[in-house]
């Protein structure tokens, strides 16, 4: 996947102050998580890892959240949150799926270890 130009992270939350205090509701109350939060935060921050990695990665990443996603990814994305998105120069195309980032168990050497391996950088 060399023509990546860059990354996509997508949560299954909402990022509006109702959409948060939804998630937290859901996460503490109903055991329901996004396994791509865990990745990417503690219990109310971003981790300092993530942000390190991602500030030394070769690619831009961003992290989004349901009622954030331009329409293109919206329809690639539907019911499949949460996911990691590549964007190329021709398309864009889920890359890492829920079920593989709910084995990274919130561990943020093992998702960049994982995306390497996928984009090839």
């Amino acid at each position: 996947m060399n023509s990546v130009r860059k990354i996509y992270c997508i949560y299954n939350a909402e990022g509006s102050l109702k959409g948060e205090l939804k998630y937290l509701y859901k996460k503490y109350f109903k055991d329901i998580k996004c396994s791509m939060c865990d990745i990417t935060h503690n219990t109310f921050t971003q981790k300092k890892k993530w942000k390190n990695k991602c500030l030394t990665f070769p690619l831009d990443i961003e992290c989004m959240h349901l009622d954030e996603l331009p329409g293109d990814i919206k329809i690639l994305v539907n019911d499949k949150t949460p996911c990691v998105v590549a964007q190329t120069n021709s398309t864009n195309k889920i890359i890492i799926k829920d079920e593989e980032l709910i084995n990274m168990e919130g561990d943020v050497d093992s998702f960049f270890s994982h995306l390497n391996k996928i984009v090839k950088i």
